[in-house]
C-alpha cells in the first residue's frame, strides 16, 4: 500500500517566522506612519485611505499565494560525501576570505565616520565583491552543515566570521548590510531545527530585530530619545505614497522596469545601450524603477539614502495595473513559501534561497525584481564549486589508489 500522503500536509518548519516578518514589515514600511501621523500627532495624513486598502488587500493576496499547496516530486539528492566534501571547501574559503573581509569593513567604518549618514558614498565594487563572496561561501557552508554528525563548533565559528565585518560596517552605515548576514542564518538554522521557536526564543529574535533597527542608528548619532523623535524617526519610513504619487507614471517608452530589475545582473543593458539611464552622476546605469524616480525628483531623497526609494507594488503596477499588483504578490507569496519549504533540506544552494527571503522582508520597501536577480549567477556560481571539489576529489582519489597499491605490495 502507497503512502498518498500529500506534500502540503508535510511539516515545514520557519514559514510562521518568514510570514510574520514579512507582515511586520508591511505594517513597519507601509501602516506605521499612518498610524502615528493620524493618531498620535493628530495630523493630516498624506496617504489616501484608498492606497492603504490597495496595500492591505495586496498582503492578503500575498499571504494566499503563500498557503497554496506546493507539493511536488522530491528534489533529487546530492550525495552524502560530495555535499561533505563541498561543506568542507565553502567552511575553508570563509575562514580564508575573513580577514580581507574583517580590513575592509574597518576601513569603510574610519570612512564612514568622517561623513553624514549617507553622505559618505557607496561601498566600492572591489570591496562589495569581496565580501559578498565572503557570504556566499559562508550560507554555502551553512546550507551543507550537518550538526550531528561535525558538532556545532564550526556553526558558531562561520557566523561569527559572517556576522564581524558587517557588524563593524553596520555601525555607521546600512542596517541591511548586517540583516543580510544575520537574517539568512536565522532562517537557516530555524527551518533545519537547530533553534526551536517558543515564546523564549521568539522575544529574543525580536530583541535581535530591534537591535538592528536601533542601534546602527543610535552609533551614528540618530536622536530617539523622547516621544517626539521615534515619532519623527518611523514618520520617515512609509513608502505608499510613492504608488500613490506615481499611478500615472509616464515611462517616456523606456523598457518594462521590472524587467529591467530582473536581468540587470545577467545582461549588459549598459553594453548593449538600451534599457538605461543616467542617474547619480552615472552613465549607462539600468533603467530600474529606483532610478526613475529619482530622476523625476531629485530632491527628494527621504525613501533611501540614495535615491527616492521604490515600492515593488509600484513596479508591478507600472508593468500591468492593478491585476499585475494582487496576481504578482499573490505568485510573490507563492513563490516565498517555496523557498521555505527548501530550507528545511540539507542543501548548498540553501544561501540562495535565505537570501531570496531576506530580500523579500524589504520588498515593502524596494524593488520586487531585487528578490529574484541574483538567483542566475548564484546558481552558476554554485555549480562551478560542486564541479571544482568534485575534480578535486577524483584527483585525490587517483592520487591515493596508486600509493594504496604500493604500500600493499611492499606491506607483506
Amino acid at each position: 500500500m502507497t503512502n498518498s500522503t500529500p506534500c502540503s500536509k508535510v511539516r515545514v518548519r520557519g514559514k510562521w517566522l518568514f510570514l510574520g516578518g514579512f507582515v511586520f514589515s508591511c505594517f513597519l514600511f507601509w501602516w506605521l506612519q499612518s498610524i502615528l501621523v493620524r493618531d498620535v500627532l493628530r495630523m493630516a495624513d498624506a496617504v489616501e485611505d484608498e492606497t492603504i486598502g490597495i496595500s492591505v488587500l495586496a498582503l492578503a493576496c500575498f499571504i494566499a499565494g503563500y498557503f497554496l499547496s506546493s507539493s511536488g516530486r522530491p528534489k533529487p539528492r546530492m550525495p552524502e560525501h560530495l555535499l561533505d566534501a563541498c561543506g568542507n571547501f565553502a567552511y575553508k574559503a570563509t575562514l580564508a576570505i575573513f580577514i580581507p573581509s574583517l580590513l575592509i569593513a574597518v576601513q569603510l567604518l574610519r570612512t564612514y565616520m568622517n561623513f553624514d549618514y549617507g553622505s559618505g558614498g557607496s561601498i566600492p565594487r572591489v570591496d562589495q565583491a569581496v565580501l559578498y563572496i565572503h557570504l556566499f561561501f559562508g550560507f554555502m557552508y551553512f546550507g551543507a552543515a550537518d550538526p550531528e554528525k561535525q558538532g556545532t563548533r564550526r556553526l558558531w565559528i562561520a557566523t561569527v566570521v559572517v556576522t564581524l565585518p558587517r557588524l563593524i560596517i553596520a555601525i555607521h552605515g546600512a542596517r541591511f548590510v548586517l540583516a543580510q548576514a544575520v537574517v539568512p542564518a536565522l532562517l537557516i538554522a530555524v527551518a533545519r531545527g537547530w533553534i526551536h521557536l517558543s515564546l523564549k526564543r521568539f522575544l529574543q529574535i525580536a530583541a535581535l530585530a530591534a537591535a538592528i533597527i536601533f542601534v546602527p542608528a543610535l552609533t551614528r548619532g540618530d536622536d530617539l530619545i523622547g516621544q517626539d523623535e521615534i515619532v519623527h524617526f518611523f514618520v520617515q519610513g512609509s513608502s505608499l505614497k510613492l504608488l500613490q504619487d506615481n499611478t500615472d507614471l509616464s515611462l517616456d517608452e523606456r523598457c518594462p522596469p521590472f524587467f529591467v530589475s530582473l536581468t540587470a545582473k545577467v545582461i549588459p543593458w549598459g553594453v548593449l545601450g538600451v534599457c538605461t539611464i543616467d542617474s547619480g552622476g552615472l552613465k549607462d546605469m539600468p533603467a530600474t524603477l529606483a532610478r526613475i524616480l529619482t530622476n523625476n525628483d531629485p530632491l527628494s531623497f527621504h525613501g533611501t539614502v540614495a535615491g527616492s526609494g521604490t515600492l515593488y507594488l509600484l513596479e508591478l503596477y507600472v508593468t500591468g495595473g492593478m491585476i499585475a499588483v494582487y496576481a504578482g504578490s499573490a505568485l510573490f507569496g507563492f513563490s516565498c513559501r517555496l523557498f521555505v519549504g527548501w530550507l528545511n533540506k540539507r542543501s548548498l544552494f540553501s544561501g540562495i534561497w535565505a537570501e531570496c527571503l531576506t530580500r523579500a522582508l524589504v520588498a515593502p520597501r524596494g524593488n520586487l525584481s531585487y528578490v529574484y536577480e541574483r538567483i542566475p549567477s548564484l546558481l552558476l556560481a554554485t555549480m562551478l564549486v560542486i564541479l571544482t571539489v568534485w575534480a578535486l576529489e577524483l584527483l585525490k582519489r587517483e592520487q591515493v589508489a596508486p600509493a594504496a597499491a604500493l604500500a600493499r605490495a611492499f606491506g607483506g
